[in-house]
């Protein structure tokens, strides 16, 4: 069923703790019972090495995926929902560049560009990150970060290890 006024979403979701794809999972599933979205497409899992200021590697290596979706909500009550999937997957906020159960950023939506207090989009580090570039080109090869150009001329250019997992 379309939904009215549907905007399409580009959504990033990565794991370091615990059963990785099974939270991965998990999420996806929550994210497909929400009245007002519906998954357009999944990526398959990709491997990363953990991100920190001080280095990489400091804790342990994220599984990702890109989710592609359509929803009407507006993008504060997008990012409002996937908080809440966050929340009943037991992601806990200590720190910024902690491990984390589940994290789930909206990479764009819509073609929208927006700088607020609780949400940039186009995700403004989203062309810098080959966890989310490398999924993305495998469900839109041929697809566009706003203001930022071709997702595959970007994933050219970015350096970072990522790996499709079996």
């Amino acid at each position: 069923m379309r939904l009215a006024a549907e905007r399409r979403a580009v959504l990033s979701l990565g794991a370091n703790l615990g059963d990785r794809v099974g939270t991965i999972d998990a999420a996806v599933r929550a994210i497909e019972s929400i009245d007002d979205i519906r998954v357009l497409a999944r990526s398959s899992n990709w491997e990363s090495p953990s991100w920190h200021p001080d280095g990489e590697g400091l804790s342990p290596d994220y599984v990702n995926i890109v989710l592609i979706v359509a929803t009407a909500m507006e993008p504060i009550d997008l990012l409002d929902a996937m908080g809440a999937v966050e929340d009943a997957l037991g992601r806990v906020r200590e720190a910024r560049w902690g491990p984390r159960t589940i994290d789930i950023d909206i990479v764009s939506m819509g073609g929208i560009e927006r700088a607020e207090d609780r949400l940039v989009l186009p995700h403004p580090r989203a062309h810098q990150r080959q966890f989310v570039l490398q999924p993305w080109l495998e469900v839109e090869p041929d697809a566009v970060l706003p203001g930022q150009g071709s997702v595959a001329e970007l994933a050219d250019y970015v350096d970072g290890d990522v790996w499709r997992l079996p």
